[in-house]
């Protein structure tokens, strides 16, 4: 057997093990914008967990420090596990259907002076 032999036969060999594909224009489109899709809903739902924990987080830790720092100086460590179980407790109801945001908003109004109003961020 020739060299020239042995390369075409190599050739030939490799061709047997590669697959090759024919698509349109159309079915890579499709393909490219599934896994597209795909990773853009992945990724708002990484920034929607991120934004959720971030709002918890702050929803509990900001009143508890207003709390230490300008209120219970002395005596947080005694009544902040207390106030975080009522928080959390609250926040239960709220998620149960208990209580409403509309009555939330109004005491927040009512009793400390703060209206909260929504605004659409265009992006």
């Amino acid at each position: 057997m020739t060299r020239a032999e042995m390369r075409r036969q190599k050739r030939e060999s490799e061709k047997e093990h590669t697959i090759t594909y024919n698509l349109t224009k159309a079915q890579l489109d499709q393909m490219v914008n599934s896994l597209v899709q795909k990773h853009i809903s992945e990724a708002k739902r990484e920034a929607a967990d991120e934004a959720i924990n971030t709002a918890l987080a702050l929803f509990l830790g900001l009143p508890l420090c207003v709390l230490m720092d300008e209120y219970w100086k002395k005596s947080y460590a005694q009544k902040l596990p207390g106030f975080t179980d009522k928080v959390i407790e609250y926040y239960e109801a709220w998620q149960d259907g208990k209580l409403s945001l509309d009555e939330i908003k109004d005491k927040l109004w009512k009793y400390g002076g703060v209206r909260l109003k929504a605004e659409k961020v265009m992006v």
